[in-house]
C-alpha cells in the first residue's frame, strides 16, 4: 500500500489488540465506548496509529474531554453482542498478528 500505513501482521498489533481485550472487561461511559469501538474499527483494518489515537481520547478524564474534542459521539453503551463480536475480534488478532 503505497504512502499508506503498513497492514500486514506486526507484534505491534497484537500488543494494542492485547490492550483492548483487558479493557473490554472493565465498565464503559458512553465517551469511553465510542472510542473502544472506533479503535477496534482500526485495529480490525490493523491500523494502529489509529488504535493508540482511539485509545488516547478514550482514556482521557472526564474534565478534559470538552476542551479536547467537540464532536458527535454515539452516546450508546456496548452491547452484549457488541462485547462478544469485539472479543473474538481481538483475541483472533492478538494471536494472528503476535506469532
Amino acid at each position: 500500500m503505497a504512502g499508506g500505513q503498513r497492514r500486514e501482521p506486526r507484534p505491534e498489533t497484537a500488543e494494542w489488540a492485547a490492550r483492548y481485550l483487558e479493557r473490554l472487561d472493565q465498565p464503559f461511559d458512553d465517551w469511553q465506548a465510542d472510542f473502544f469501538r472506533r479503535g477496534c474499527s482500526f485495529l480490525s483494518r490493523r491500523l494502529i496509529t489509529g488504535a493508540a489515537s482511539s485509545w488516547r481520547s478514550m482514556t482521557l478524564p472526564p474534565e478534559r474531554r470538552d476542551e479536547v474534542y467537540s464532536g458527535p459521539l454515539a452516546a450508546r453503551p456496548l452491547t452484549v453482542e457488541e462485547t462478544a463480536r469485539f472479543r473474538e475480534m481481538l483475541r483472533r488478532i492478538a494471536s494472528e498478528d503476535g506469532s
